[in-house]
């Protein structure tokens, strides 16, 4: 097991576990530099910064309240529809910035997947949220 050079909420740690071969050689799939995310004016995250190399499983772990799903929300842009919520930093995805003019967020949350503990749902219907997908 290696540990990502990283910088994550207090309480928010990453783990990284080598699948197969060369750990510190996979090159990296999601980076992410000075990310600050807001809900109003509150800061909810602060300054993270990770790379989160390809091939690898990769697991947020810490105590409820800490900002893993809001970190994870950032990744898909899943936050866009929270009204006041603003990012700050960049999140790069296979070379491609995230929050990039003319990005087509539907395109991102295909390519990046969530599966949470908790259903999470858009705030719409239950109808709405089930033809999503679609």
């Amino acid at each position: 097991m290696t540990s990502q050079s990283s910088t994550l909420p207090p309480g928010l740690s990453s783990v990284v576990r080598a699948t197969g071969q060369g750990a510190d050689t996979a090159p990296v799939k999601i980076d992410v530099r000075g990310l600050n995310f807001y809900y109003g004016e509150k800061r909810a995250l602060d300054g993270i910064s990770i790379a989160i190399p390809a091939n690898r499983v990769t697991a947020f772990i810490g105590p409820s309240g800490c900002g893993k799903s809001t970190f994870l929300r950032t990744l898909n842009r899943m936050n866009d529809i929270i009204p006041g919520a603003r990012v700050e930093g960049t999140v790069t995805i296979d070379g491609q910035n995230a929050y990039g003019p003319g990005v087509d967020v539907v395109s991102l949350r295909r390519q990046v997947g969530m599966v949470f503990q908790k259903s999470n749902p858009f705030p719409k219907s239950i109808f709405e949220n089930v033809a999503y997908g679609l």
